[in-house]
């Protein structure tokens, strides 16, 4: 259990702050990671502090909060997007808007990508290592990823031509030595589909690396980039068109079509420049441990705790204590 913060300076920040805290104009923040009560205290009770604790909300709710790895505050900054960008890297917490309205209900479909986001490391990258080519197939990866590489089908083709010669066992091999799932995705996947929401993977990588992933997390359907192979052996070449950031809002539109849902009811979660198309069109984005462009764009970003904290951030799968927390706000719109 967390030590509480200090309980006097709590009760008389919430009064100083009731005209900052409830104004219009100003974000309720959903705080997320290992919080130090201390910190806590200290960053909404100073004079010059960027946040401020939210009307109504008791000393006891919050301590509560701070022992779940949650926290709530009031942003009065005109840029709460850059303040809480800011926040997140400096404090390596997770600082995001809430929407207190945003319901699973109104949703139909989630979109991942896959490497780096579902799981943990980049598979084309790790391919490379084994075939002892890692080291140049990882630079180019992470130029793209960062966005600094412009043709990035172009890019995917250098990557994949180191591969030219080897097994396709490549791919076998790392699905028994290396896939495994990101924090929180298991958990995350298992509550969306319990609230009927369609799960597609979409990825760079290939199949069926993909496939597996997308049967862990028990995914409607997937697609992604096919490795040519010739005479037995990878022939550095690539099956079909590339699946790139634009194929990947376009099959997010398919999708939707198939299964009669709106732009506005899909939710997009990626970590890369390649998701940023698919990000752009969803009714939600979300990224996990993203690129800085990425974060900039994402609505909600993640990268302290699993990709399950993304549950806290709508209505019906919020803990226990934030939901009572919530109820206790003043001039909230509910």
């Amino acid at each position: 259990m967390a030590p509480p913060i200090n309980q006097a300076s709590a009760k008389t920040k919430s009064h100083q702050s009731a005209a900052i805290a409830s104004g219009p104009k100003h974000s309720l923040l959903l705080i997320q990671g290992d919080i130090d009560p201390a910190w806590a205290e200290q960053s909404l009770s100073a004079s010059n502090a960027l946040l401020r604790p939210p009307l109504g909300l008791e000393f006891k709710a919050q301590t509560e909060l701070i022992a779940h790895k949650m926290m709530l505050a009031v942003s009065p900054a005109d840029d709460t997007k850059s303040l809480c960008l800011s926040l997140a890297t400096r404090e390596g917490l997770d600082v995001n808007v809430l929407n207190l309205q945003r319901r699973w209900q109104d949703f139909g479909m989630m979109a991942f990508d896959m490497d780096s986001t579902l799981i943990n490391i980049e598979c084309l990258d790790e391919m490379a290592a084994y075939a002892g080519c890692g080291e140049q197939v990882a630079a180019i990866t992470e130029a793209a990823m960062r966005g600094e590489i412009a043709d990035y089908d172009e890019s995917l083709r250098q990557r994949v031509q180191l591969l030219k010669g080897q097994s396709p066992e490549l791919m076998q091999r790392l699905i028994r030595e290396k896939l495994r799932l990101q924090p929180g995705v298991a958990r995350l996947a298992d509550c969306a589909r319990q609230k009927n929401i369609k799960i597609v993977v979409l990825s760079g990588g290939f199949h069926p690396i993909v496939d597996v992933v997308a049967q862990m997390i028990g995914a409607d359907a997937c697609r992604a980039n096919r490795l040519s192979v010739s005479d037995g052996m990878l022939d550095g070449g690539l099956i079909g068109s590339i699946l790139n950031a634009q194929a990947k809002a376009r099959f997010v539109d398919a999708f939707l079509l198939q299964w009669g849902l709106e732009r506005q009811q899909s939710i997009a979660v990626g970590d890369g420049a390649n998701d940023l198309a698919m990000m752009a069109i969803a009714g939600l984005s979300a990224c996990y441990r993203a690129k800085p462009v990425v974060a900039a764009q994402a609505a909600l970003s993640f990268r302290a705790l699993g990709l399950d904290a993304l549950l806290e951030h709508f209505e019906e799968t919020r803990h226990p204590c934030l939901q009572q927390a919530i109820g206790q706000l003043e001039g909230v719109q509910r």
